[in-house]
């Protein structure tokens, strides 16, 4: 395999990030979107819960606890369309659910307003958000001005950031960022002395000469998941038909006077459901 790939692949960064020197790795690029000096204490279960027997299962990127704050990391390529900006905070929310309520000593639930929950979304290549900003921070509330203090997003335009670096001479403090749009061969001679830098480009090059980390191409990859998700509406299509058409083939048994137990081992419902008709 060509050592093409870049950390601009989702699942190119997901790896890296898990790496060994991954948390370093992490820490150095979240501190270049949030501006200060983070310290990752754990890696934490990045699964959120089905709320709906329709949604898909779905694993955010990458989750990390720090002080004082829930990470999200997440890494559009090329496709970052406004559909997604409230795909991912449909995930934000969720993360939110998931850890915003605490519990006190004397076992009484409370809204945690201190821990910060936020998603850093890496944007790669086109997007149909028009826009020069490098990093653009998302506050959610009303009109009012009352807003959720803890919950925000930070959407990184890494195209937006090349242009500003290259053209300003301004690439120390967005190094980092950059790194994740280079190949091997390019990385080699970014700031050769830097030990973050220098571990990632590592990292890099191990994913790029496995052949079993990442079998597929991007594109293969995007019509895989393509036709996956082709699948399995048409699954829930015709399991929705099946129940759809046991529902009215109970209903009229019903209006016929048959036993609701008969009914129920012809159509598979429940007989709670079926007395429900």
């Amino acid at each position: 395999m060509s050592q093409t790939i870049k950390g601009s692949n989702d699942s190119c960064f997901r790896s890296i990030a898990l790496s060994k020197h991954g948390k370093e790795i992490l820490e150095s690029i979240i501190e270049q979107v949030l501006h200060k000096k983070v310290e990752i204490l754990e890696f934490i279960d990045s699964e959120i819960g089905k709320v709906n027997k329709n949604l898909m299962e779905k694993r955010l990127d990458i989750v990390v606890k720090i002080d004082g704050i829930i990470a999200n990391v997440e890494v559009n390529t090329n496709d970052y369309i406004y559909a997604k900006f409230f795909r991912n905070f449909v995930y934000l929310s969720s993360l939110f659910n998931r850890y915003c309520v605490k519990e006190d000593e004397n076992g009484r639930k409370y809204y945690d307003l201190v821990t910060d929950i936020i998603q850093i979304n890496l944007n790669f290549g086109r997007t149909d958000i028009d826009t020069d900003e490098l990093i653009i921070e998302n506050r959610f509330g009303n009109i009012k001005g009352h807003i959720i203090e803890n919950l925000v997003s930070y959407d990184c335009f890494i195209d937006n950031i090349k242009k500003f670096c290259y053209d300003n001479g301004e690439i120390e403090q967005y190094k980092y960022l950059l790194m994740l749009d280079m190949t091997v061969k390019e990385l080699k001679e970014f700031y050769p002395e830097d030990k973050v830098i220098k571990e990632y480009g590592d990292a890099l090059m191990q994913y790029n000469k496995d052949p079993f980390i990442y079998p597929y191409s991007e594109e293969e990859e995007k019509d895989m998941l393509y036709y996956t998700v082709e699948k399995m509406a048409y699954k829930d299509g015709v399991q929705s038909g099946i129940e759809q058409n046991n529902i009215e083939n109970a209903r009229k048994m019903k209006e016929n006077g048959i036993e609701i137990s008969l009914i129920s081992k012809i159509t598979g419902l429940s007989e709670e459901e079926i007395a429900k008709l």
